[in-house]
């Protein structure tokens, strides 16, 4: 899904760990050759917002196979800052190698620091594929295009805030470095339960995807919401999009036009549940986009928590039209 950020600093490719408590969580692996055409490769990714993440036993990167080719895998990351205040959010990678050297020369230890203001998000990538690399200014991404990182990462803040992981991709292997590191995003998608807010009172789905039609992303990726009521009483529900960055472009008409945050309402009956694309949702049409934010969910009265259930899911749309580049 990537998505994705292409053209400046922030571009988060597909553009997903740890649960809510102390404790750290181990993320196995993810194996298999990546062919473009298989069945897509999905997780569940669900966690209340907390002060720390951490997870172990990540790659990134890519490596040489027996055959001279090269075998990529990646993963990414997302941050909602749900508070009402600004907060920073400092991450640090830890490789397994000591020596290992990041992009931006760190050795063994890589940090990185995210300001987020109120209600709002931003995303990141892990590594930094050659068609990306020679961008000006270059993104600081940490793991250089010829080099693998295995290891940890964690998140940390004074205040909670939300984590989504863009899960670790499938291997993918090809003769072609950049075609390889296509080959193991396109087929993700990504599972995300709606989590309950306390403080908002509000369910949050912390990363929403619409990357369609855009230069470098020959499959991109769209959102699905699966809402449902779950009392014996109509519910209209108040649904908030924040987008972190983007916008689109329409080539029958073609100019620009930045996302901005919508507020719709979405009426179920008793006991009803609906599957809805954001696009029909929000009016976004058919047309070429890169965006990445967040979707807050409000119930009406008796609707709180356990009174309604919602979940995202992020699949590949295969558009495979390249009207124009990464709009951030």
């Amino acid at each position: 899904m990537n998505t994705h950020r292409v053209i400046l600093e922030s571009l988060l490719i597909v553009l997903l760990v740890c649960t809510a408590s102390q404790l750290p969580a181990q993320v196995a692996p993810r194996t298999g050759n990546a062919s473009g055409t298989e069945a897509a490769v999905r997780t569940t990714f669900a966690r209340p917002k907390s002060n720390d993440f951490r997870f172990d036993h990540l790659r990134a990167g890519a490596i040489r196979t027996a055959r001279g080719w090269w075998n990529v895998q990646d993963f990414a990351h997302s941050l909602f800052n749900p508070n009402s205040e600004p907060i920073t959010v400092n991450s640090k990678m830890v490789s397994d190698d000591p020596k290992f050297v990041f992009a931006n020369g760190q050795v063994g230890t890589f940090t990185k620091s995210f300001s987020l203001k109120p209600l709002f998000g931003a995303t990141d990538n892990v590594y930094l594929c050659p068609v990306f690399e020679s961008l000006k200014p270059k993104p600081n991404w940490p793991v250089a295009s010829r080099s693998n990182f295995t290891g940890s990462v964690e998140f940390s803040s004074s205040k909670p805030f939300y984590y989504f992981m863009l899960h670790q991709t499938p291997e993918a292997v090809s003769p072609d470095l950049v075609k390889a590191y296509f080959m193991a995003w396109d087929p993700c998608e990504y599972d995300e339960p709606a989590v309950w807010d306390n403080d908002l009172n509000k369910l949050v789905i912390s990363y929403t995807n619409y990357w369609h039609d855009e230069n470098s992303w020959r499959v991109g990726w769209y959102s699905a919401l699966e809402i449902k009521n779950n009392t014996d009483q109509p519910m209209t529900y108040t649904l908030d999009h924040i987008p972190y960055y983007g916008g689109q472009y329409d080539p029958a008409n073609p100019h620009v036009v930045m996302y901005k945050e919508q507020v719709v309402q979405l009426s179920l009956k008793p006991r009803e549940m609906k599957k809805v694309t954001l696009m029909k949702l929000f009016g976004w049409g058919d047309k070429m986009s890169s965006m990445e934010g967040c979707l807050l969910i409000t119930p009406g009265a008796g609707g709180a928590k356990s009174g309604t259930s919602a979940r995202l899911i992020i699949v590949p749309n295969n558009s495979g039209e390249p009207f124009h580049e990464t709009i951030q």
